[in-house]
């Protein structure tokens, strides 16, 4: 039974190895994937020109591509600076991953009782007092 269990324990801590891993590669996508938008940006603008040339009849486009991309990318730092300014979107991303995370869960609860306890031992030593 003892190295049933054993082996059981070494399944788990592979599997949480290998989640581990799994989240480490996922983050640098995700990081690496807020620089796409950028070049995506910039392919869309250019793919685009010739249907923006039409729309704001401007006979040669391509030339204003100089300014229209550079002005889209100030564009995207103000919004991001907004969103970091005034929304406080780092700060609102952490309480929501804090709100979902069972490790945070425990531990406030641990917290919550251990001031609950400390409540009730300064009440009994005010009450001897």
């Amino acid at each position: 039974m003892n190295h049933q269990s054993s082996d059981h324990f070494n399944v788990r801590v592979r599997l949480a190895h290998w989640r581990e891993v799994f989240f480490a590669q996922k983050y640098r996508f995700d990081l690496g994937q807020s620089f796409l938008v950028i070049l995506n940006f910039t392919l869309l603008i250019i793919t685009a020109s010739d249907k923006l040339q039409i729309f704001f009849g401007i006979p040669r486009l391509r030339s204003l591509l100089i300014v229209i991309v550079p002005l889209g990318f100030v564009g995207v730092w103000f919004f991001g600076y907004f969103m970091d300014r005034i929304v406080r979107a780092a700060q609102m991303a952490e309480r929501q991953s804090i709100k979902r995370s069972e490790v945070w869960t425990n531990h406030i609860e641990q917290m919550d009782r251990l001031e609950n306890e400390l409540k009730a031992v300064r009440a009994l030593l005010e009450q001897k007092q």
